[in-house]
């Protein structure tokens, strides 16, 4: 009986490390084990949103993602709102050899997911990016190259899944750095 309950652990054992590996080829949203309940779901309406002004490329406040990256990620501090939806929307700007991508995005703390609005163009318009919704985050991607915006999230934007009061204090922990955190 003592052998078989071993024999059981390591499948068991087994099981998880398969399960783990298959999360990290799949897509992220789908290793996450956040579910939103129903009512929730129907409590919850998403406001209206315009895009801001073009980003003011002299007050754009850095942030690191990642050691191994190249990149540089700044967000634009004039365009940081938060919604009566709980939502944090504010401009990325990401540079990397010589390229500029402008994104205007949007964080949803509660429920630890992302979206992207639009897209920043040369002449400071803004293109809208069709069919657009919430992806849910994996827990382990602010570990990704390029994951900026699990970083945004579990480090300045959505600290114990709660968004800031209000823009100046999203702003501040964006000055401060990033807050050390587990991520939820």
């Amino acid at each position: 009986m003592r052998g078989l309950a071993g024999i059981l652990c390591v499948f068991a054992l087994v099981g998880s490390a398969l399960a783990a590996s298959e999360c990290s080829t799949r897509k992220y949203y789908e290793c996450y084990e956040y579910e939103e309940s129903e009512e929730s779901q129907k409590a919850w309406q998403e406001e209206k949103i315009k895009p801001p002004a073009a980003p003011d490329m002299a007050k754009l406040i850095p942030f690191e993602v990642s050691v191994s990256n190249d990149n540089r990620f700044l967000v634009d501090p004039a365009s940081i709102s938060i919604g009566q939806d709980g939502v944090v929307r504010f401009t990325v700007v990401i540079e990397s050899s010589g390229a500029r991508t402008v994104n205007y995005e949007g964080l949803r703390c509660n429920t630890r997911e992302r979206r992207l609005y639009a897209f920043g163009q040369a002449d400071g318009s803004w293109i809208e990016s069709k069919g657009s919704s919430w992806i849910l985050m994996h827990k382990q991607q602010h570990k990704m190259i390029n994951a900026y915006p699990a970083v945004l999230a579990d480090e300045y934007f959505c600290i114990d899944r709660e968004p800031p009061k209000d823009p100046a204090e999203a702003i501040q922990r964006l000055k401060l750095g990033p807050v050390a955190t587990s991520v939820r």
